[in-house]
Parts: structure tokens; sequence; C-alpha cells
């Protein structure tokens, strides 16, 4: 079922439900007893990456997204619904970053470093501001802030692949 998206809205016991149809006109809740029982039903977006999946289609909210069956034997070990695998139109098949999709997954991964010696450092840094920081914490504090600046200098502009995202050496931390 393809871009599946609200189509009516209804106040039944009080409650309101929403309904589903997709490009082809077919609603939802009457399409779900089409669907096999022993496939994956896996929900993806417009690009094809796969948002959501079960086995039992009656758990799926598949809004603004399109539905399709994969028979268990052709599932690939280790799917998950992080945005690492696509739909392309007949199989479940790892998903394919541009180079602004590694440059940005590189970006965010120098962010959540940073993030992490941000909150190694809290502590320290305001201890330094009240001079009641010892020596021992002082030091590890300027060890701590070179990491920082070494995170900070490292050049991600060649990333555009997998490899130049896996050759990426970030600095070790103190």
């Amino acid at each position: 079922m393809k871009n599946l998206h609200v189509y009516n809205a209804e106040m039944i016991a009080g409650n309101s439900v929403l309904f589903l149809k997709d490009d082809a006109g077919r609603d939802w809740y009457e399409s779900q007893k089409l669907f096999d029982d022993e496939t994956l039903k896996v929900v993806f977006d417009s690009s094809g990456i796969i948002v959501s999946m079960n086995y039992d289609v009656s758990t799926l909210w598949p809004v603004d997204n399109s539905v399709a069956e994969v028979a268990a034997a052709d599932v690939p070990e280790g799917i998950d619904i992080t945005g690492n695998w696509m739909f392309d139109g007949k199989n479940i098949v790892p998903r394919t970053y541009t180079a602004e999709e590694w440059q940005a997954r590189a970006e965010a991964q120098r962010q959540n470093l940073l993030t992490a010696a941000n909150a190694a450092t809290a502590d320290w840094r305001t201890e330094l501001q009240l001079d009641t920081i010892s020596d021992e914490d002082k030091a590890s504090l300027v060890k701590w802030m070179a990491y920082i600046k070494a995170l900070k200098a490292v050049d991600l502009s060649s990333v555009s692949d997998e490899a130049g995202y896996n050759a990426i050496v970030w600095p070790e931390e103190p």
C-alpha cells in the first residue's frame, strides 16, 4: 500500500477515530485482512527508509508512509528501524547514504563526543570559577580541554562515504 494518508475522522463513542487510505483509494483497516500473517510488514517513508515493522499488521500506524510485505526468509539479519535499512520496492536492503548524510553523521558523532566531554568537565569548570578546584582535578580539566580542542580540530570535510566515515581518527579521550 503506497502513501497512506488520513481521509476521514469520526467521533465514535466520544473518541476521535482516524482512517487511512492509500493512493489507490484502499482503506487501511479494511486492507489489513489482505496481509499474510507469516510475512514481515515494513513501513517505509517516501525515500524508502524503513521507519517501522512488525509481523502483526494491526500494530502499525503508517500515516504518511507506505507498507509492504517481505517473506520471513528474506528478512536480513540485524534489521532495525534506526534508519539504516530501506525497502527498494522488492527487498529490504542496507540504506545507501549520500555524501551530505555521511558528513552529517560525522558531525553528529563529533557533537556527541563534545557533549560527553562537556558533561565530564562541567563540575571542574564550576570549581575553577569558584577557585575551589584541586590541583589533580585542574590537571584533568586541562587534559579534557585539550581533548575538546582536538575534537573541534578534526577535519571532516573529506567524509563522503562509509570508508571516509570509518577513517575518521578521533582523538583519544583522557
